[in-house]
C-alpha cells in the first residue's frame, strides 16, 4: 500500500499529476480520510513495470509433481533462446545440482545466500561490497558449457541439505523471514551481473523457502501431478500466492501444468475437468500437458538435462509447448 508521497519520491512523478489520475479513475486508488492510498498490484497494472531479470519460480505444495525436472529443462530452453538464466535451489534435497551433473560445495550454496549471520543490511556500510563478494563466490558454471552451447549461458547456486536446518531455525529472525531472497536479488541487480532471468526450485511444501522464493517472484510455473492429491497441493498453493499479492504485486501465476499425464487414462480427464469447475485454477491451466515417459523419469541417470539429453523425444517437444504457452502468458 502506497500513499502519494511514496509514489511520487520513488517514482519520479507530481503528487498533482497522480491526484489527477486517480480523480479521473486512470489510476485506481482510494480513499483514507483526506489522502490517496494506491494498492502495489493497482500501481503495477497501471505502469506495467518490472526492473531487473524476471524470475520464475516452479512450486507446489506437494512432493512428486517434477519440479526440479521442470525447473532445470524450462530454465534450459531458455539458455537455449539466448537467454543468460540464473538457477537458485531452494530444496534442501539438491536435484538441481544432480540433474546438471554437478558437485555440490557445501560453502558455496543457497544456505549462505539466505543465512543472515553471512549477510548485510542493504543501507549498512560495506553492503554493496559484501555483497559483491558474496554472489561472485556463489555464481558457479555448470558443466557440459563446451559441447552444449545453451549451458555456458546458465549459472547455479545449488542447495545444501543445511537449508533445512536454516528453515527449521526460521531464519531471519531480525526482519520478516520472506523477504530474505528478495533482499538478495535486489541486490545482485545492482551489481552489473549479466542474468536475464532467474529460475527458482522449490521444496515441496509452503515453508519460509517457499515464501522466500515467492516474495521475490514475478511469475510461479506449477507442474502436478494427475492425482487428487495433486489438486490439493494446488489449492493450497493458490491460496497463498492470493495472500502474497499484497505484499509482492508483481506476483503472477504463469501456468498450471500437468505432469505424467495421459488423455487415455481416466484419472487424467477427470482431474483436468476438476480444474475447469474451480475458479482459483481454471484460468490458469495450460493445454499442454507432459506426458508420462520412462526416458523422462530416469532424467538423472542420462548426466544432461532431458532437453539436451534427447532433444527429439516427445518430452521434450512437450516442455517446449509449456514454455511457449508460459511465454504467451507472461507477455
Amino acid at each position: 500500500m502506497y500513499t502519494l508521497r511514496e509514489l511520487a519520491a520513488g517514482f519520479q512523478v507530481s503528487e498533482r499529476t497522480l491526484t489527477r489520475k486517480l480523480e479521473v479513475g486512470e489510476l485506481r486508488g482510494y480513499k483514507v480520510g483526506h489522502q490517496w492510498r494506491v494498492r502495489g498490484r493497482d500501481w503495477l497494472e497501471y505502469t506495467g513495470a518490472v526492473s531487473g531479470p524476471r524470475v520464475f519460480v516452479v512450486a507446489n505444495a506437494k512432493g512428486g509433481a517434477g519440479k526440479s525436472t521442470f525447473t532445470t529443462n524450462l530454465a534450459v530452453l531458455r539458455a537455449q533462446q539466448g537467454k543468460r538464466v540464473l538457477l537458485l535451489d531452494l530444496d534442501p534435497q539438491g536435484h538441481l545440482a544432480t540433474l546438471l551433473n554437478m558437485s555440490v560445495d557445501p560453502d558455496r550454496t543457497t544456505v549462505q545466500l539466505l543465512n543472515e549471520e553471512l549477510r548485510l543490511p542493504r543501507n549498512a556500510p560495506g553492503s554493496r561490497e559484501r555483497w559483491h563478494t558474496l554472489w561472485t563466490d556463489l555464481l558457479q558454471s555448470v558443466p557440459g558449457a563446451g559441447e552444449h552451447d545453451a549451458l555456458s549461458r546458465i549459472l547455479l547456486v545449488p542447495a545444501h541439505n543445511d537449508l533445512a536446518d536454516l528453515e527449521r531455525a526460521n531464519f531471519h529472525r531480525t526482519k520478516p523471514i520472506e523477504y530474505a531472497l528478495r533482499e538478495a536479488l535486489d541486490a545482485l541487480g545492482t551489481l552489473g551481473v549479466d542474468v536475464d532471468e532467474v529460475w527458482i526450485d522449490t521444496p515441496p511444501n509452503l515453508g519460509p523457502l517457499t515464501r522466500n522464493a515467492l516474495m521475490a517472484a514475478h511469475y510461479v510455473v506449477s507442474p502436478f501431478a494427475k492425482s487428487d492429491l495433486g489438486l490439493d497441493g494446488l489449492e493450497r498453493l493458490m491460496i497463498l500466492v492470493e495472500q502474497y499479492l499484497e505484499f509482492n504485486p508483481y506476483l503472477r501465476v504463469a501456468g498450471l501444468v500437468m505432469n505424467y499425464g495421459n488423455p487415455r487414462t481416466i484419472m487424467h480427464n477427470e482431474i483436468r475437468d476438476t480444474i475447469r469447475t474451480r475458479p482459483s485454477l481454471a484460468p490458469y491451466l495450460l493445454d499442454t500437458y507432459v506426458s508420462e515417459a520412462e526416458r523422462f523419469n530416469q532424467a538423472p541417470r542420462l548426466g544432461l538435462p532431458l532437453v539436451l539429453a534427447e532433444p527429439s523425444s516427445s518430452s521434450t517437444q512437450e516442455l517446449r509447448r509449456v514454455l511457449e504457452e508460459v511465454d504467451t502468458r507472461v507477455q
